[in-house]
């Protein structure tokens, strides 16, 4: 009995030094560090006219990016094996996050929707910013999928060699994680709304989650990559809805390639499927169609959109 209560005491010690402390330490970081980020984009003119034609701040998600770097300096510093491979994880958020910031700085605004930009390539030949983002979620997406492809399972729970995760779930995974990052974007048009998008699809993640998965290093450490996102998302949340500055590309790309990962490597294929059609029908609705004008029309949409939001 003596042996089970330190062995409890051990684990709900490392708990806290693992999850509880620095979850803490990022709130008190992210309360002192907003202000500040905003001031910043403002002071560096890293700022775009919103949909009432008001001049805001953008690339919020800088913010969202400084508390995962908190978080990993944490790990690294003060719980050593808190997080295996974390450089490798960071770099990849690191690469979405500078794809993000580097559409917010030099992206060209009369350029927007998948439409767009592949309109540009075709006729044009022009590699915009928006293709810029798409290559390097595959290439970040690459760099988290294949280490761990001796991790994956089938529905069945099958254990999948790498041959068989290459031929056919890494491109399947890969597609998901693609749409899941440009899906957040999507949403980032009115103030709060991209953010209400990331908080419903963690919850569902959450809850759709195979929890056999997540208890492996690779499930954990989605989980750690999640964490200090949701943090920044959370400090970030009322800013937004109150139109006082956007996430921006930065942010949402972070979020959403966040979120695609989740799906890809914490939930059974049958929901990765379920996920995956409903993002490709998402990018449908809008390759035509502006989903703000869709919101509008349907009432219940219309309020959920506009739900904590301030005038912006």
């Amino acid at each position: 009995m003596a042996v089970l209560a330190e062995t409890g005491m051990l684990n709900v010690t490392g708990w806290l030094w693992a999850w509880a402390v620095p979850s803490g330490l990022l709130i008190a970081a992210g309360a002192v560090l907003l202000p500040g980020t905003i001031r910043f984009l403002q002071e560096h003119g890293l700022s775009e006219t919103n949909y009432r034609g008001r001049l805001v701040p953008t690339a919020g998600g800088v913010l969202l990016w400084l508390l995962l770097l908190l978080w990993y300096l944490y790990g690294v510093c003060v719980v050593s094996s808190s997080w295996p491979d974390s450089d490798r994880w960071i770099l990849a958020v690191t690469m979405i996050g500078f794809a993000g910031l580097l559409d917010d700085l030099l992206g060209e605004r009369e350029i927007k929707g998948l439409r767009n930009h592949w309109k540009t390539w075709s006729e044009q030949r022009r590699i915009t910013t928006g293709i810029v983002k798409a290559g390097t979620a595959l290439v970040a997406g690459v760099l988290i999928l294949l280490p761990e492809a001796d991790m994956f399972h089938s529905g069945s729970g099958t254990t999948l060699t790498s041959d068989s995760l290459t031929l056919w779930f890494l491109p399947f995974k890969l597609l998901l994680i693609l749409l899941a990052t440009n899906a957040v974007n999507l949403l980032d048009v009115r103030p709060g709304r991209a953010l209400k998008g990331f908080f419903v699809s963690l919850l569902l993640l959450v809850w759709l989650a195979s929890w056999k998965e997540s208890g492996t290093e690779a499930g954990w450490n989605v989980w750690r990559l999640l964490v200090p996102l949701t943090i920044g998302a959370g400090m970030f949340a009322g800013t937004d809805l109150r139109g006082k500055a956007m996430l921006g590309d930065t942010g949402a790309n972070m979020l959403g390639f966040a979120l695609g990962v989740g799906f890809a490597m914490l939930t059974p294929v049958s929901v990765q499927v379920a996920a995956l059609a409903v993002l490709a029908a998402l990018h449908a609705i809008t390759w035509r169609r502006s989903l703000s004008v869709i919101i509008e029309r349907h009432a219940l949409l219309r309020w959920l959109d506009q739900a904590g939001r301030g005038r912006s």
